[in-house]
C-alpha cells in the first residue's frame, strides 16, 4: 500500500530507514493519523525486520495493527499479527 494510512491509538508504528544503514524505530501510536514520534518518549530502536516485528507485537494493543512505514520511500504496508 503507498497511500498513507489511518493510524489509531492502539496501533504500533515501525519506521523503517536505509539511507546510511538499515535502522526500525519502533512505538505506540499516541494520535490517530500518527507518522512519525516526534516527542515520543518511548521509541524502540533496533536492527532487524524481525527484531522490530517481535518488539511491536509484544507492544500493540488487542485489536490494535502494526503498521510499518519506509521513511525513504513513504511506502507503508501493514504487518499482519
Amino acid at each position: 500500500m503507498t497511500n498513507r494510512r489511518p493510524t489509531e491509538i492502539g496501533d504500533v508504528l515501525i519506521l523503517r530507514t536505509t539511507q546510511t544503514y538499515t535502522v526500525y524505530a519502533v512505538g505506540s501510536v499516541s494520535e490517530k493519523g500518527q507518522n512519525n514520534f516526534g516527542h515520543q518518549q518511548v521509541v524502540h530502536h533496533v536492527k532487524s525486520h524481525d527484531e522490530a516485528v517481535k518488539t511491536a507485537k509484544a507492544m500493540v494493543a488487542p485489536k490494535g495493527r502494526i503498521y510499518l512505514l519506509d521513511i525513504d520511500t513513504a511506502d507503508w504496508s501493514e504487518i499482519q499479527t
